[in-house]
């Protein structure tokens, strides 16, 4: 009897201290349940109180994925081509996205988000010059911009 009594104190103990934990790690940002469940598996919460503790914060709307993603994408997707915020998200546990629905409330222009940091990047570049050319394609390559975006704009600024 005592056995199955130390059992539900540990299991107690355990839930309180993960629980006031994620509070605490809730109340310096906002978190995703993925990143949320890596850091009560990081500091080894067992599976069952960590469903536990995560049931608890959805429960009462402290976490909430949905809202994360909408945030996130609202003050992000100005400065981040799609790219970009896929592979963000990805990181957060969003591995099946409809990023396209949450893009077009936010108005957004991978064209001009592009064109922005075209002309920023190449203000004193003699684009005129093929390895800058190819240098500015390679850079913004990386970044994720679609080659055709890229010439095009190279294009644009020979004409």
């Amino acid at each position: 009897m005592t056995d199955m009594a130390d059992i539900t104190k540990e299991y107690e103990t355990s839930y309180q201290e993960a629980k006031e934990y994620a509070l605490r790690s809730l109340t310096c940002r906002e978190q995703t349940e993925h990143q949320l469940s890596e850091k009560l598996r990081r500091r080894e919460y067992s599976p069952e109180v960590i469903r536990a503790v995560i049931g608890f914060l959805k429960e009462y709307n402290y976490i909430n994925d949905e809202r994360f993603l909408e945030q996130y994408i609202a003050s992000h997707c100005h400065r981040m081509n799609r790219f970009q915020l896929e592979q963000k998200l990805y990181t957060f546990g969003f591995r099946q996205l409809r990023l396209d629905e949450y893009l077009n409330t936010y108005d957004y222009d991978e064209e001009r988000l592009l064109s922005t940091e075209f002309d920023s990047y190449t203000r004193k570049k003699d684009l005129s010059d093929p390895m800058v050319r190819k240098k500015v394609t390679a850079h913004f390559m990386k970044k994720g911009f679609s080659y055709s975006m890229i010439s095009g704009l190279i294009h644009c600024q020979d004409v």
